[in-house]
């Protein structure tokens, strides 16, 4: 059997995965679903760099081989970092709109409006039930500067690579996707006009794109 890993986005939590397990099991897949750091009762390590979330997965997954990994938002860029940290073990991604952050100072941020800061920390206190409420203020912090050693490894992503866009209704820079693809050997771009979370939004579509895409490899 092989092992699928489901990672939720900030302020989410492994439940949002729980109507595509049974599907996902169809598949002949073994289901992981890790809480973040930060969320649930996983641990509290303020501040939040990008980089704890990839060890704790890293972690959390040792001693399993053949992995495919699905994540949205946050849980997407841990994804893309797990597969940069051990390109053997990753079979397959669903990268789910993926926050990419710029490549430099002169790039851009990867969502097309700014949030102010009273406004993350509102948002955090409204969500504090679900995750620590300056996790969404320091995630976001660290997704605005430049990763430039994220955008070197995306060449080292080998495996097939699903990135799934949101379209108009997201808050990210849709044309940033074709950028990340540009530099991955085997992704391509499938566009679901649902929004920033669209297993949420869509979940019969997101179900029905995926599915093909996972069993592929099954097949």
């Amino acid at each position: 059997m092989r092992d699928l890993v489901c990672l939720h986005a900030g302020t989410s939590g492994p439940s949002t995965w729980d109507r595509f397990v049974p599907e996902f099991e169809a598949l002949g897949y073994r289901v992981h679903r890790p809480t973040l750091l930060g969320h649930g009762n996983a641990p509290r390590r303020r501040p939040y760099r990008l980089d704890d979330f990839r060890k704790q997965v890293l972690g959390e997954l040792d001693g399993l081989d053949h992995l495919t990994i699905v994540g949205n938002s946050l849980g997407a860029f841990v994804a893309s970092a797990v597969a940069m940290a051990d390109p053997d073990r990753v079979d397959r991604l669903v990268l789910e709109e993926l926050p990419v952050p710029p490549r430099d100072a002169a790039d851009t941020a990867p969502t097309t409006r700014a949030t102010p800061g009273l406004a993350l920390l509102a948002a955090g206190w409204m969500t504090r039930r679900k995750c620590d409420p300056l996790l969404l203020r320091d995630v976001i912090a660290d997704l605005r500067r430049p990763q430039p050693g994220w955008w070197a490894g995306l060449s080292t992503i080998r495996s097939p690579t699903m990135l799934l866009a949101g379209g108009p209704k997201s808050h990210l820079d849709q044309s940033r996707f074709e950028l990340v693809a540009d530099l991955m050997p085997s992704a391509t771009i499938t566009t679901i006009e649902a929004g920033h979370r669209i297993h949420t939004h869509a979940p019969e579509r997101w179900l029905a794109t995926v599915r093909t895409f996972l069993a592929f490899k099954s097949a």
